[in-house]
């Protein structure tokens, strides 16, 4: 293989260090707007008020009704204080960490692979990868009463490879690219069963806020790396798979302050080659979209059941039993 720069002008490293500059002037960019707009925002209530309390009479001395009293928690007409409601997704759940009744596990366990949750509006590419809110509900319900709990992959792998424990019967529920539902439904939902998801994020251009992934990691979600742009790994040369394999554990480690141990192959797409560069960047093992159970003996080759819109709990019933 010829040699590669890789620290001068278009080397990988310095094109990463552009994005992470890139990304970074983003986020300001939208602070600001942010700070622009509440400022509008209050400008705009306080020209309100001033009109109602023009309109009631000026003052209380007047005659005028008086202010409404704030209640206990702080909001005014008895509701609860904003400042003092939890975010959604703080907390810790239950299975984020081992639990007394979990034993050593060496044996294959069942990874379901999720996209998108909810139903497809107008067109779109790959309608399939749509799973409709009430099947994805079912389906945990379905887990949850056949005696199924959700991990992380690295507490398979720990339990695989450093002696750690897992429940009876586990299972990872996974969730591709970072699309909002996997926030704003997903969480919420894995939430009720005590159980812990993996997000497989590309470092660029998911639908999830920064504010969305912390959210989600400190519920006790990992955070797995996708890729940069969600390339063909197959496709590319050396410099561009390092950028995109080794490029997004570094970004996402940079922003998120996680480990990211694992990787998943966009479309399911490897061969040799791109496994080695998984390897080489330090992740434990990657995902792919073979179907059947992830084995021990295949860390970068661990298969997935890829749940669609068609699957329902049926469908999922019957991949288990298969696999």
């Amino acid at each position: 293989m010829a040699n590669r720069q890789t620290d001068g002008p278009q080397g990988p490293g310095a094109r990463r260090e552009a994005l992470i500059a890139r990304r970074a002037e983003r986020k300001s960019q939208v602070r600001r707007r942010r700070l622009i707009a509440s400022g509008l925002l209050m400008a705009a209530v306080v020209a309100v008020v001033a009109v109602v309390a023009i309109a009631n009479g000026g003052s209380s001395s007047s005659g005028g009704s008086k202010p409404a009293r704030s209640a206990p928690g702080g909001e005014a007409g008895g509701g609860k204080s904003r400042a003092g409601r939890q975010p959604e997704g703080s907390g810790r759940v239950r299975n984020s960490t081992p639990q007394p009744d979990w034993e050593a596990h060496t044996g294959p366990v069942p990874i379901l692979e999720y996209h998108v949750l909810g139903e497809p509006e107008g067109e779109v590419p790959y309608p399939e990868l749509y799973v409709s809110r009430p099947d994805f509900r079912h389906q945990l319900e379905w887990l949850d009463r056949h005696g199924f709990q959700a991990v992380t992959l690295e507490q398979v792998e720990e339990a695989w490879f450093q002696d750690g424990t897992l429940p009876p019967k586990p299972v990872v529920l996974s969730f591709d690219d970072g699309y909002r539902p996997q926030f704003t439904f997903a969480l919420p939902q894995l939430r009720k069963h005590g159980w812990a998801g993996v997000l497989n994020l590309k470092a660029e251009g998911s639908d999830l806020y920064e504010s969305n992934v912390k959210a989600m990691i400190a519920a006790g979600w990992e955070l797995a790396a996708h890729t940069i742009n969600h390339s063909d790994l197959t496709t590319l040369d050396a410099a561009a798979l390092e950028e995109e394999v080794a490029g997004s554990r570094e970004i996402l480690r940079r922003e998120y302050g996680a480990p990211v141990k694992d990787f998943c192959y966009p479309a399911g797409r490897f061969d040799e080659t791109v496994i080695a560069a998984v390897e080489a960047a330090g992740f434990a093992g990657a995902t792919t979209e073979i179907p059947g159970y992830a084995e021990s003996d295949a860390p970068y080759e661990l298969a997935r059941f890829e749940i669609l819109g068609s699957t329902g709990v049926s469908g999922l019933e019957a991949d288990l039993a298969a696999g």
